[in-house]
């Protein structure tokens, strides 16, 4: 089997996995696992045609926090519920342990590279999460004003 799709069948049990972990029951334990497959398979599509890892993963938690936020209209539930989840694929832990072992080995050089790269997956990560997030509730009161009319 192709290494991608064992990754995105990988990021499926990941986030099934933490579902359990956060206690998730039901219907709703689906819902991040799936999503945690999709995105993964968007990003590794993203990657194939921009080439640009950190906006890559700008790019799925503008997608996964809106597609969380969705979802936790319509289960009637907290966003984390569903965002935290959904997201673990996407935690650059490979980055992290590469710099971590350059540390212990005291290559300075590839440990800074690594802890770069490390820093900016995540920025890139929560800046993405942080977008969606700070705009919600002005586009809910945008809806809410044009529903009145």
């Amino acid at each position: 089997m192709s290494q991608n799709v064992m990754s995105v069948i990988a990021a499926f049990f990941g986030s099934l996995g933490f579902s359990i972990i956060y206690n998730i029951r039901g219907q709703r334990l689906w819902i991040p696992s799936i999503g945690g497959a999709v995105f993964w398979a968007v990003y590794l599509a993203f990657l194939h045609f921009v080439d640009n890892e950190y906006l890559g993963f700008f790019v799925v938690a503008i997608l996964i926090t809106i597609y969380s936020e969705i979802w936790a209209r319509i289960l009637k539930t907290p966003a984390t519920t569903i965002l935290m989840p959904t997201v673990i694929p996407l935690i650059p832990g490979g980055s992290l342990y590469y710099a971590m072992d350059a540390a212990l080995r005291h290559d300075a050089p590839e440990f800074i590279l690594k802890a770069q790269k490390a820093i900016g997956l995540a920025v890139a990560l929560a800046a993405g999460i942080m977008i969606v997030t700070s705009l919600r509730r002005p586009i809910e009161a945008v809806v809410h004003v044009i529903k009145r009319k």
